[in-house]
């Protein structure tokens, strides 16, 4: 599950270009026009951002960074399980495109 989490995180962040990941504007855009709900969109951008805007201020620390993603790793996870089946499917859907599942 921790790859949910990469393409979540990544698609703010300039490195995704090299992983050929969609810019987070190019990500939102696909996932509306596959169907996904704006409140599933608007959920799944929060926490790109919460990614980019907080690992930073713990990346150094090993013990903390590690702390960071097993917390963030679980929230993502709660938040795509509570997310509607149709909007799961259109993510999921996402992930197998860009060969992260």
């Amino acid at each position: 599950m921790f790859k949910l989490c990469v393409l979540i995180a990544f698609c703010t962040v300039s490195a995704s270009a090299t992983m050929n990941l969609p810019s987070q504007e190019e990500y939102d855009a696909e996932l509306k026009s596959a169907g996904m709900s704006q409140g599933g969109i608007d959920g799944l951008h929060a926490l790109s951002q919460k990614f980019v805007s907080q690992y930073p201020l713990v990346q150094a620390n090993k013990e903390a960074s590690e702390k960071f993603i097993a917390d963030y790793t679980v929230e993502a996870q709660n938040y795509v399980k509570s997310m509607s089946p149709e909007d799961q499917k259109i993510y999921a859907e996402s992930l197998k495109k860009y060969g992260l599942v």
